[in-house]
């Protein structure tokens, strides 16, 4: 869709198709988003957690010390079945820290699989 606005902008929204020669009766598009297999939804619990487990760990190495004795004072609350609802969500939420505080697509990717985990667990 082109519209003017009278000052002789003008904007284009939607695909831009030119069609030469005859017998032409429709187009392919390949435009499906590329889900890298590491960063699929788990469906499971235990997915998520060993997904974020792993996202945590190449991120140990790219932190400052502090940030890193975050991650290792966390990271075994959280993958231990066994650690009662809330502490796993106190570690959940300094991890989130940490990965807030990176930025960037590694702090990104912690805050979803974070996001993912609490939302599993029921801790939201």
């Amino acid at each position: 869709m082109t519209r003017g606005s009278g000052s002789g902008d003008s904007y284009h929204y939607g695909d831009e198709v030119t069609v030469n020669g005859s017998g032409n009766i429709g187009i392919v598009k390949n435009q499906s988003p590329t889900i890298d297999a590491r960063q699929a939804a788990p469906l499971l619990p235990q997915e998520a957690i060993q997904q974020l487990e792993r996202l945590l760990l190449e991120l140990r190495a790219q932190v400052t010390p502090a940030g890193a004795s975050t991650i290792d004072r966390n990271l075994p609350v959280i993958v231990s079945e066994e650690s009662a609802p809330e502490a796993r969500h106190g570690a959940l939420m300094a991890v989130l820290g940490v990965a807030t505080f990176v930025g960037g697509e590694a702090g990104r990717s912690i805050i979803e699989a974070v996001g993912r985990v609490v939302e599993l667990l029921g801790l939201a």
